[in-house]
């Protein structure tokens, strides 16, 4: 019997997985545990491994398509056997050549019926054209009418291997009505040559991370102060901390390390900041659970370090530092990302002064930080620092009192450390 190999629980139900690369191809022997195919999501890099041994009977997508959650993959089975996965989605390139068409449409089939002029589209699509119910599915959900498919089962009869055939063909645009008057041309643009830029998909963590940040700044009430800090007593305490670290072979402590365990002592005093809005009570954290921003080049990540006010200095660079090769490696897990109640993102190592960090909803507030500089050689070291608020859950003068808190833990963070 076939079994099918399917997406993983991605860590937020819904999430599309990029399929990265395959390991396998159809016909391949593959023994239990056996990595079948690379994918690559919002938050990290999942390897799909074979549940047990077999053959690969059929493949489902190729590297680059988006494929759901839950979704089949591949299905394996004995050698020689016809693949017919058990699952809803598509499971096999040869459907069961019995099978026959539902008698009902399917709802989304029957909505665009009502509706002219979708209802000849829609009838292609589903309607009395001869293919697997596997095969119908799929052309749904990709939007391929199946009147234009050519069937390579039984009788002419479509399966799903000629619906992935027929994906993989360029849409041509439709003919524009003979009675419909000519489009007048733009007065003052054209549109570009194709040649002149490259077409860069919005797929895995880019679409996710487009999708977040858009809710985010839809769904809330952001507002942004800024205000420097003086670094100076903070950078004299770095380099005390490099030469002490690196004579006994500690771990390394910066600058971005600092101002985590600064932030979380500071906001540990501020619960107003500390805090997730909901229009049932706003929700207010005793202890502060940390996300910094981490840029792996694919993706941004924000691991979450628990508790991070009650941590010393050296216990908060340890977990930044883990949590850092853990997302450019991808081995970051979900888990690891969750249950943050304030966040920093720094941008200080790229030379950025000044920017306006977006809320990593639902928590309340996060404070960028720029690269700290001079305006004269005589003049102290400057922090730059940008708290945006979410306007519902703390009103202006609190998240004045908050950023103000944080500019002096972080002057004072040599202090700090030893209370």
């Amino acid at each position: 019997m076939s079994i099918d190999v399917r997406v993983p629980t991605t860590g937020n139900a819904g999430e599309d997985a990029v399929v990265v690369d395959w390991n396998v191809s159809v016909g391949s022997q593959v023994s239990a545990g056996d990595v079948l195919v690379t994918l690559e999501t919002a938050k990290a890099t999942i390897e799909v491994e074979a549940p047990e041994g077999g053959e690969v009977l059929s493949i489902l997508f190729d590297s680059g398509d988006e494929v759901p959650e839950h979704e089949v993959l591949a299905v394996l089975g004995a050698a020689g056997e016809v693949a017919g996965g058990a699952g809803a989605g598509p499971a096999s390139d040869a459907d069961d050549p019995g099978a026959t068409a539902p008698a009902e449409p399917s709802p989304a089939v029957a909505v665009a019926a009502e509706t002219a002029p979708a209802a000849t589209a829609a009838k292609s699509v589903t309607g009395s054209v001869k293919a697997s119910p596997r095969a119908r599915i799929l052309a749904e959900r990709n939007g391929i009418d199946l009147a234009g498919v050519a069937g390579s089962g039984p009788g002419g009869r479509i399966i799903i291997a000629d619906v992935l055939a027929a994906k993989k063909q360029p849409v041509a645009a439709p003919a524009a009505p003979a009675s419909a008057p000519a489009p007048l041309a733009a007065p003052t643009a054209t549109a570009a040559p194709d040649a002149e830029f490259d077409l860069v998909p919005v797929r895995g963590a880019r679409k996710v991370t487009a999708q977040r940040m858009h809710a985010s700044l839809t769904g809330t009430a952001q507002v942004t102060l800024t205000r420097y800090a003086d670094a100076t007593a903070l950078l004299a305490f770095v380099k005390r901390l490099r030469a002490v670290t690196e004579a006994q072979g500690l771990p390394k402590i910066g600058v971005n390390d600092l101002v985590l365990f600064a932030a979380a002592r500071a906001v540990a005093a501020h619960p107003e900041a500390n805090s997730v809005f909901d229009w049932d009570g706003i929700r207010q954290y005793r202890s502060v659970h940390l996300g910094f921003a981490v840029d792996t080049g694919q993706a941004l990540l924000v691991p979450v370090i628990p508790n991070a006010d009650s941590l010393s200095i050296a216990q908060v660079a340890v977990a930044a530092k883990g949590a850092i090769e853990k997302a450019r490696s991808g081995r970051l897990s979900t888990a690891e990302m969750e249950g943050g109640t304030f966040t920093v993102s720094n941008l200080g190592s790229l030379g950025v002064h000044w920017f306006t960090p977006v809320l990593n909803t639902p928590q309340s507030c996060i404070l960028g930080v720029g690269a700290a500089h001079r305006t004269h050689p005589e003049a102290p070291s400057l922090l730059p620092l940008s708290l945006t608020f979410d306007h519902r859950a703390l009103d202006g003068a609190a998240a004045a009192g908050v950023l103000a808190a944080i500019a002096q833990a972080i002057e004072t963070v040599d202090i700090l450390s030893a209370l």
